[in-house]
């Protein structure tokens, strides 16, 4: 199962114009381009997946029930070059 904060949900979508429903989607359709380390924070993971052009980073971890708990979507420069992103 994949879950995340409704609140933080809510602001991803004010301020960035994507959501979690989204990220929900690729990765249930495993349509994610990789699956990094995350190499700011060692007990998470990155799913590296591309909106409208765009590469962006998924924050997430594992839970006890073993749920994919997403934290923030942003926007990478440096995954949107090493990934090829169209809207340099």
């Amino acid at each position: 199962m994949i879950v995340w904060d409704e609140k933080k949900n809510i602001k991803l979508k004010l301020e960035r114009n994507i959501s979690f429903e989204t990220v929900s989607d690729i990765i249930l359709n495993k349509q994610y381009l990789d699956i990094l380390d995350n190499p700011s924070r060692a007990d998470q993971n990155l799913f590296v997946i591309e909106v409208n052009k765009y590469i962006y980073a998924v924050p997430f971890i594992i839970d006890k029930e073993s749920n994919i708990v997403l934290k923030t979507i942003f926007p990478s420069r440096k995954l949107n070059k090493k990934y090829g992103g169209k809207n340099d």
